[in-house]
């Protein structure tokens, strides 16, 4: 299939920075101390979010596995603890590779942007990988 990738948008959707969301992803991510700054990869934990992950979700299942490549985290200024923003969520497919490319923009409430996040998923047709035996 050729011709110009199909895109998605989503938005804006409020997230927050709770306290406690930050904590355990602290934890669960293995920093010292649950207690600090929010980590600059948060926002993956805003995929839990139906209206955030089930589009990335449906989009992938179309050819099958998603396979991470690449994230990259870029911000103008950090996030705050205990703070509401806002995400401008969009989906991009590429056919040559096949990949999805999932760009979030986060924005504070008052509109001004705060930083972006890009996660680029290539899409692995498992039907095209042989299944190899263990051997006896």
């Amino acid at each position: 299939m050729t011709g110009a990738p199909t895109v998605q948008r989503a938005g804006p959707l409020r997230v927050t920075t709770a306290k406690e969301a930050v904590r355990a992803f602290r934890r669960e991510t293995g920093w010292r101390d649950e207690d600090g700054a929010v980590p600059l990869s948060f926002p993956v934990v805003w995929m839990k979010s139906p209206e955030i992950g089930e589009p990335i979700r449906a989009a992938a299942q179309e050819i099958g596995l998603p396979v991470h490549e690449a994230q990259n985290f870029d911000y103008f200024e950090p996030l705050q603890l205990d703070k509401a923003y806002d995400l401008m969520l969009e989906l991009r497919r590429e056919m040559d590779p096949p990949r999805l490319i999932a760009t979030a923009e986060i924005h504070a409430v008052d509109g001004s942007i705060v930083g972006s996040v890009v996660s680029t998923l290539r899409l692995i047709d498992p039907a095209a990988i042989p299944v190899s035996e263990a051997p006896v």
